[in-house]
């Protein structure tokens, strides 16, 4: 899930009780996302975290939430996460974008 030096449980509850995060959830997994709106208008729906099963989270999950996304006028949808997702990813057209470089001090 989130680094929890970055994020505390409190403030993801609160993101979520507030609608500012939204949470897609089974017995078996759960995702988290967001929308960032950028100056020209263009919005992003911004996968946060997932937990859990990742059959669940790729075949019933993603599609809910892009599916959100979309009635939500997001014009893409993109997944903060470790490397391998890239790879489970990509059958459904997802691509690297950016890479984050990070360095503990």
């Amino acid at each position: 899930m989130l680094d929890p030096r970055t994020h505390h449980p409190e403030w993801l509850d609160d993101q979520v009780r507030s609608g500012r995060i939204k949470c897609w959830a089974t017995e078996e997994a759960a995702i988290i996302a967001e929308i960032k709106t950028y100056p020209t208008g263009a919005r992003e729906l911004h996968g946060l975290a997932a937990v859990g099963d990742m059959m669940v989270i790729v075949g019933e999950l993603i599609p809910q939430a892009e599916k959100w996304g979309r009635k939500m006028e997001c014009d893409f949808a993109s997944i903060a996460s470790r490397e391998g997702w890239a790879r489970v990813l990509a059958p459904f057209g997802y691509a690297v974008h950016q890479v984050t470089i990070r360095k503990e001090l």
